[in-house]
């Protein structure tokens, strides 16, 4: 057992027989499950609130960078990345998380809703990511129509967070993974309303960020629209009917709607 594996193993231990310890979990690549060679032990502890200044303390002076410790009060936890907030982004981290220890009876249930966008945010979520996505489609095919490459290249790549952003809430409100993340989610817990393969949709969303690819935005277009349009999603995508055929025939050389030649 290496060093840094036994002081985690003490740690483990003091978490499970300390009363002031109400919650212990792993985050990161080893709470997912994922752990590899170099990754760090990234812990959190929920303590009792009287008990927070004493612990913090305590646990920042383990002593050793590969093992870090998170010490919140349930109701600090609680407010923790709240939807909306400025530590939002931390929220995919309870992603595929269970708790090693919860005294509370509460903290799991606490961390699967973070790990997912709030009902009653998510038809709003979903719409405006599904906007945002056609929108830089539609930016990118007009560079391309105007001999601008590089810029066609990025507009194409800046919808890829809002592609995966509808499609992954569309799925019981899951959350978007961090980049490392991505192709494990897509192959451990599919996408059940992917009309391709994890393969086949990676290499498009590949082809999509390398060139912007217009028959790779084009075949995400036509592929995920009826996705969202089943599952009810029709505003954001009503809202660009008149785009519609130019954007699937946009190296025809005729204008978009509304546009002078």
């Amino acid at each position: 057992m290496s060093d840094a594996e036994q002081t985690y193993a003490e740690l483990l231990d003091r978490a499970r027989e300390d009363p002031q310890i109400l919650a212990f979990w792993l985050d990161g690549s080893r709470g997912k499950g994922r752990a590899g060679p170099q990754s760090d032990y990234d812990c959190t502890l929920i303590v009792a609130d009287d008990a927070l200044a004493a612990y913090r303390e305590t646990f920042a002076r383990l002593g050793r960078p590969d093992i870090q410790c998170q010490v919140m009060t349930l109701a600090g936890f609680e407010a923790y990345a709240a939807w909306g907030s400025e530590s939002a982004w931390a929220r995919y981290n309870y992603a595929q998380l269970r708790a090693l220890i919860d005294k509370t009876g509460q903290v799991q249930a606490l961390i699967e809703a973070k790990a997912r966008v709030p009902d009653e945010a998510a038809a709003g979520f979903i719409e405006g990511s599904i906007d945002h996505w056609i929108n830089q489609a539609y930016r990118s095919l007009k560079c391309f129509r105007d001999g601008l490459p590089l810029a066609a290249r990025l507009e194409a790549a800046e919808g890829v967070t809002p592609l995966l952003n509808a499609l992954f809430a569309l799925h019981g409100g899951r959350l978007k993974p961090y980049a490392k993340y991505l192709e494990w989610e897509l192959a451990a817990h599919p996408l059940e309303h992917l009309p391709w393969t994890p393969e086949v949709f990676l290499r498009r969303l590949t082809d999509v960020l390398d060139t912007g690819d217009i028959a790779a935005q084009r075949d995400l277009i036509q592929g995920l629209a009826p996705v969202f349009r089943a599952a009810g999603h029709r505003a954001a995508l009503d809202s660009w009917d008149e785009a519609w055929p130019w954007l699937l025939d946009a190296v025809s050389g005729r204008q978009p709607p509304g546009e002078a030649a």
